[in-house]
């Protein structure tokens, strides 16, 4: 179908010519016309790059639509044309270029086919999903808060980009909300709010805390609202490697889709009054413990103290593989008493009034960009990057200088910058004792009772 055949067949973006169209390109083409405000907010939005990243030879969807590269376009985009490859069994499509070790297998393929083939029931429901979508990482953008500032006088900047998105669309300051059905547009703000409270993302990794499942205790009535969140999540990590590669969904491997199902499964069970949230959150870490357990490593005890901070980091880190999870265990086993004490401490601190538990938001991308178990190096220079690693966290996931709240129950600190600035340069990778002498990020009140 040529660009002509969209203006005379489907001139407006619908369930019909978002799965019927062939031409990928129609359908970017048909997604600016409805999301051009919003597209031109995510040209603005922070990400962070692989400067060593080697970018496919086509055209990526924002050099498409605008003549030029735009990640956090890329990643929504190919997140959006992950649902076409979906829903219309494109499996060659969709895995590309994920390695043949840890590809998506076609049984969880068709699993996550079915997802969406029940959940898109009606067009109100698509276009609901593709909101969800296009609006996820419109927080990213630094005018988005400034703009919800200069409407209301309050200064939400510090606050992490799911806040940020859904104080804005609350404000009005997202167009293409206001253009949904009166009743989607409820689900929608309420997948927001959810989103903002618990991030599906950070519950596969165990980045957030076991409080951070309570959202879900208000969703015993209404499950349709985590089905949407949920959903979008999904297409979310199949488009966060869109950046560097948006010829597939790179990112959502096999490892991926098994803790996502993992986070799918608990969750459920959680709305369905069926277990607390501290044992559902430990399912998590058991499972991680479980594959690597398969693969060799030692069994871990979730009932530990120590092996349960590892577990956490073994998340975090994305850790699957056996080399990995033994150097992340000897790294742990020998770090000086003092601050392998307090990071174990701070690392089972499930979150309450009187003990807010700390998150470190970026944190896997913090452990990942710190260290690869494949990458250049020998065992004992990774090792001592991992040790750098866990001695900032154990200083990060400290109360110390934030601001109090009797009713606070997680604070987050952002790693982006200390990401961005140390541990992706090459001084970090030569000396990664330079990271001692980092500051830790301000910490903001993220979650209150």
């Amino acid at each position: 179908m040529s660009a002509s055949g969209t203006d005379t067949l489907y001139s407006e973006l619908d369930k019909t010519s978002f799965f019927v169209l062939e031409d990928d390109k129609d359908v970017l083409r048909l997604v600016h016309d409805r999301f051009g405000n919003e597209l031109e907010r995510l040209k603005r939005a922070y990400s962070i790059h692989d400067p060593d990243a080697k970018l496919p030879s086509t055209e990526s969807p924002s050099h498409i639509l605008f003549g030029r590269q735009f990640d956090e376009v890329n990643r929504t985009l190919v997140g959006l044309l992950s649902l076409r490859w979906l829903y219309n069994d494109k499996y060659d499509t969709f895995c590309g270029a994920q390695p043949e070790a840890v590809a998506l297998t076609r049984e969880s393929f068709n699993w996550m086919r079915d997802m969406f083939q029940a959940g898109l029931k009606n067009n109100d429901d698509f276009i609901a999903l593709l909101t969800s979508i296009v609006v996820n990482d419109l927080g990213k953008d630094p005018q988005l808060a400034s703009d919800y500032c200069a409407k209301t006088g309050e200064d939400i900047s510090a606050q992490n980009h799911d806040h940020i998105l859904f104080k804005a669309v609350e404000a009005g300051l997202v167009p293409s909300f206001n253009r949904l059905s009166r009743g989607e547009r409820a689900d929608v703000l309420r997948g927001m709010k959810l989103g903002a409270e618990l991030n599906f993302g950070q519950l596969a990794q165990a980045e957030n805390v076991p409080v951070s499942l309570a959202a879900l205790l208000e969703l015993r009535e209404r499950p349709r609202i985590f089905e949407l969140g949920f959903m979008e999540q999904l297409l979310d990590i199949a488009g966060a490697g869109g950046h560097e590669d948006w010829t597939c969904a790179k990112v959502m491997i096999q490892p991926v889709l098994d803790a996502y199902r993992n986070v799918f499964e608990v969750s459920q069970s959680v709305i369905a009054g069926e277990i607390g949230l501290r044992d559902a959150y430990d399912l998590i870490l058991v499972r991680r413990g479980r594959e690597l357990r398969e693969k060799g490593f030692r069994q871990l005890r979730v009932a530990d103290s120590h092996d349960r901070a590892l577990m956490r980091m073994l998340c975090m880190g994305r850790v699957i593989s056996l080399e990995t999870a033994h150097l992340y265990d000897s790294a742990l086993e020998d770090l000086e008493v003092v601050t392998k004490a307090s990071l174990i401490a701070s690392l089972n601190v499930d979150g309450s009034v009187g003990q807010p538990a700390v998150i470190a938001t970026y944190a896997p991308a913090f452990f990942t960009h710190g260290v690869s178990a494949d990458g250049a190096g020998s065992g004992d220079e990774k090792r001592r990057r991992v040790q750098s690693l866990m001695r900032y966290l154990a200083r990060v996931l400290k109360l110390d200088g934030v601001p109090t709240s009797s009713s606070a129950v997680v604070v987050e600190r952002n790693l982006l910058e200390v990401i961005q600035d140390i541990v992706d340069s090459d001084e970090f990778r030569a000396n990664p004792e330079v990271l001692d002498k980092q500051d830790v990020p301000k910490g903001v009140i993220a979650q209150t009772i």
